[in-house]
């Protein structure tokens, strides 16, 4: 079979090198902005420039960029080299701890996605990591990363189907664990396309390739959130799903998928608080599919959670399209983060339009700075994003800016990156590596 794609299907995912590059890049980011933030919440009178080796203009904060990235010791490790001409230490008010978190949108897989990764793979098995291949360094550079994967898992691949019902390729588990994701929500509409069997698939192979999951469980012990620990603060992380295709919430029993019911969210961050939890993130599927616009019920559960000191960031999915993020004093919620890996907006076999626009082939990561506070709070102290594109030719995740395909159509991606900006932007910044 020919090659239908232009790349190597037996192309290195991400090499070492790439891996410890994005690693020290994020991590000399979120070095600079908690060292500002901290200064500043102390009063104290600093020169950004002299301290990080980056200007800040008038427009406000230093960009996320570098010109170089950081020595990596011979031994592999994470310690990270100041840039030239930063003083060697720095006394802060405090000792904080701080943590950089990615998430990013829908997981779909459809019919042509499967293909191109049964393409990809040999022996009849599925492989999907040259899908991730040109993200990764984005995902992998992160303390913490979340995706969304809204189909479920077949056991072995006997009984592969899709739209409407899916049941895809277990091998996604693989790749979404190499990709560098810790853990993924799994609360959707399609939660019960196959009946429990399919939940219990999904949360099998996700154990298997070591991705963390919360929103589905097979008894009330596992309905808990899933746990992390990036910079030593302990972060639980909450799924719930406010749509169920072909049957009503709650589901029956009730932790088979965790159904979207604001008081009961707001106790169930507020016993992960009780639990150890210093920072709880809530990931919610809900909303109008192809709409940017916020519904009432999304602006308003949003604002509700948000007034809890227990719940700290909201995730949202299921709209296909990227939503505005909304901001509550210094809480984001992030409704809507579009499709990260699909076939939409359609060809001839799976045809979306017109109801898919060209939006539904735009995603993003979305990148938070967590940090202690002087007043003993962990919070958001900055948020950006990457806008990212899916080539459908090999069902790349592009991440704009960043590695674009050299075959791509620079006027089809600067297209792209317009769309993403002007839902995201100013209350998100874009984050941008030289």
């Amino acid at each position: 079979m020919s090659d239908p794609t232009g790349i190597d299907p037996e192309h290195d995912v991400m090499s070492e090198t790439e891996r410890r590059v994005a690693w020290h890049l994020t991590r000399m980011l979120m070095a600079f902005f908690t060292v500002a933030l901290v200064m500043i919440w102390a009063d104290l009178s600093i020169d950004l420039t002299t301290l990080t080796g980056v200007s800040r203009d008038e427009s406000g904060p230093a960009p996320a960029t570098t010109t170089a990235p950081p020595q990596t010791p011979a031994d592999g490790g994470s310690e990270t080299s100041l840039p030239q001409g930063s003083p060697t230490t720095t006394t802060l008010p405090f000792e904080a701890r701080t943590f950089t978190m990615v998430a990013t949108g829908d997981l779909l897989v459809h019919e042509y996605v499967a293909d191109m990764a049964g393409f990809y793979g040999s022996d009849s098995a599925y492989d999907f990591n040259p899908m991730f291949r040109r993200v990764q360094p984005v995902l992998a550079g992160a303390d913490l990363a979340i995706c969304h994967l809204e189909t479920p898992l077949s056991e072995d691949n006997s009984d592969l189907v899709y739209y409407p019902n899916f049941r895809v390729p277990f091998e996604l588990a693989d790749a979404i664990g190499a990709a560098g994701y810790d853990g993924c929500s799994v609360a959707s509409n399609h939660s019960l396309d196959a009946g429990a069997s399919g939940v219990r698939a999904t949360l099998s192979h996700l154990d298997r390739a070591g991705v963390a999951h919360s929103g589905m469980a097979l008894d009330q012990a596992g309905a808990g959130p899933a746990w992390f620990a990036p910079g030593s603060i302990s972060v639980a992380h909450l799924s719930y799903t406010d749509i169920m295709n072909g049957a009503s919430l709650p589901t029956d029993p009730p932790w088979l998928v965790a159904s979207l019911d604001p008081v009961k969210v707001v106790t169930d961050a507020e016993v992960a608080v009780a639990e150890g939890a210093e920072f709880v993130v809530v990931s919610i599927h809900w909303g109008i599919e192809y709409q940017s616009e916020p519904t009432d019920r999304q602006a308003e559960v949003s604002a509700q959670l948000l007034a809890s000191p227990a719940i700290d960031l909201l995730i949202g999915h299921q709209a296909h399209v990227i939503q505005p993020v909304l901001q509550f004093s210094d809480k984001y919620a992030a409704i809507g983060l579009g499709n990260f890996l699909s076939n939409q907006p359609g060809d001839e076999r799976r045809n979306c339009r017109p109801e898919c626009p060209d939006s539904t082939q735009d995603g993003v990561v979305a990148w938070f700075a967590v940090a202690d506070r002087p007043d003993g709070s962990v919070a958001v102290v900055d948020a950006g994003y990457v806008p990212t594109w899916v080539d459908r030719s090999t069902y790349e995740i592009v991440p704009l800016g960043i590695d674009n395909p050299p075959g791509a159509d620079p006027a089809v991606l600067a297209e792209s990156e317009g769309r993403t900006a002007s839902v995201l932007e100013p209350t998100l910044r874009r984050i941008t590596f030289d």
